[in-house]
């Protein structure tokens, strides 16, 4: 009996069945080894999730990172491995010249500077530490699917991309999906990017627009120079502007103003002030059409004697896949079958990028957890296998297996 893997009633004659059901019925032995070896492998797991987190790799400086994976994806059986120019790291089942069926992209940044205590523990059925979900135990998922394939002797029907992406979070705008569908997107059929927990399936994209502005004046001393124009006072008619916006609960549309910086003395006008302004939407029109009236706010709302200043600093696109494409409810399925009830969702991942070239993407994670981009992030152990399970039954489902 295959361990959370019932299958549903039998069909009645003349009905289909199911792709992902089909599959588990003429692969019950191969998935009933693939399963107890994921089971037993727990501890192992643990053990390469928090290697990983224990390993920094801010945004920009993962170079620790990469040269970890060029080393793992060898010995997890990949062929061709290999570093791009920024740092993400590719390996395949097949070849790197060979049409690329299914790519798996995990990302090995983290949100947390390099001074960042990434120390982990285990408390219970609880492993806690900075990264230990977002993003090292999808990265190790992804590097333990490539191991049990050679060791079970599972060779995937197609070729399959295993990829270790830079540059994800925060001001990264994508860059390591960037540079690694720059490399093969022209070959790639479909992508999953591993990102996020379970239960949920990203098969929407949001809009994004970040910037930076900055307002300069003359300054002086408080007293004296009262009503010379202040940096800091000409910021906050922007500021008090934008959060008078009115934007749609419909595509849902957001602002906010994440960062503030200005000012050097209480009894000093200001000359310097910044923000950095972050904008998004579902709707890629509807981000455009909040630009738009964010940087006609910005020229508009500043009195005279101040100079302002605006910086487009991040961009991701809004893109969407059919909820009833057949890589969205193979996932689905395929979570059901291993105990997890899938909930569609919208965020934005690497899975942004091919969906906005025209490859079918999704994304979802292999863990259960809390805390994410916060020093008390945290990771529960029992659900490392079951999320594991989702993934590599998904992976086989979609390309099917070698005889």
């Amino acid at each position: 009996m295959l361990s959370c893997l019932a299958l549903p009633p039998t069909k009645e004659e003349g009905e289909s069945m199911p792709e992902v059901d089909k599959f588990i019925e003429d692969n019950k032995s191969l998935l009933t080894g693939l399963f107890d070896s994921i089971d037993a492998s727990q501890e192992a797991l643990v053990a390469r999730v928090r290697e990983i987190a224990e390993t920094p790799s801010p945004t920009y400086e993962e170079a620790r990172r990469t040269e970890y994976l060029l080393a793992a994806f060898p010995e997890a059986g990949l062929r061709d491995v290999y570093a791009l120019q920024r740092g993400s790291v590719l390996g395949f089942t097949r070849g790197k010249d060979d049409p690329i069926d299914l790519l798996l992209a995990a990302h090995i940044d983290t949100v947390f500077p390099m001074d960042t205590d990434v120390s982990t523990r285990i408390e219970g059925n609880t492993l806690r530490g900075p990264g230990t979900g977002d993003d090292a135990a999808n990265v190790a998922a992804i590097v333990a699917l490539a191991g049990f394939f050679r060791e079970l002797g599972i060779e995937p029907a197609g070729n399959l991309a295993f990829c270790g992406t830079v540059r994800e979070e925060g001001l990264g705008n994508l860059g390591g999906m960037t540079e690694v569908l720059d490399e093969v997107g022209g070959r790639v059929a479909l992508a999953i990017a591993v990102d996020g927990l379970t239960p949920g399936i990203t098969y929407r994209s949001q809009a994004i627009r970040r910037y930076a502005v900055g307002v300069k004046g003359p300054g002086g001393h408080a007293w004296n120079h009262f009503g010379t124009p202040s940096a800091i006072h000409e910021m906050a008619r922007i500021v008090s502007a934008l959060a008078s916006f009115e934007v749609p609960a419909n595509p849902k549309t957001t602002f906010n103003v994440g960062k503030i910086l200005g000012g050097k003395s209480i009894n000093a006008i200001a000359q310097e002030c910044s923000i950095e302004v972050d904008l998004r939407s579902l709707d890629q029109e509807t981000v455009e059409e909040l630009e738009r009236e964010f940087l006609k706010t910005v020229r508009e709302v500043p009195s005279g004697g101040v100079e302002v200043e605006t910086e487009l600093i991040g961009e991701r696109p809004g893109a969407i896949i059919d909820p009833e494409h057949d890589l969205v409810k193979t996932a689905a399925a395929a979570a059901r079958h291993v105990g997890i009830e899938p909930v569609l969702n919208a965020s934005s991942t690497d899975a942004a990028l091919p969906l906005s070239r025209g490859i079918p993407a999704v994304s979802f994670g292999t863990y259960r957890g809390g805390g994410t981009h916060t020093l008390e992030e945290y990771v529960e152990v029992d659900s490392l296998a079951a999320g594991l399970k989702w993934l590599a039954l998904t992976v086989l489902a979609l390309t099917g297996v070698e005889r």
